[in-house]
């Protein structure tokens, strides 16, 4: 795969999660890089894979829904 293409993949990607992740409830990435910056400018904010990491450990073993489907 040329390097044009895996642009073009990473460029669609990025566009669709901002419109299909609230869409299902998954947060927002870059809503947290922004409240970050905005709130808490002397921390060092979570990688992209920590924040998932992280949302989905809160959603799915809170003590609230424990299943995966």
């Amino acid at each position: 795969m040329s390097n044009s293409m895996l642009r073009k993949i990473y460029f669609y990607y990025e566009k669709a999660e901002r419109f299909f992740h609230p869409l299902v409830g998954v947060a927002s990435y870059d809503k947290y890089l922004e409240h970050m910056k905005e709130k808490h400018p002397e921390k060092t904010p979570k990688s992209r894979e920590e924040f998932f990491k992280d949302y989905l450990e809160r959603k799915y073993n809170s003590g609230g829904l424990n299943r995966c489907c």
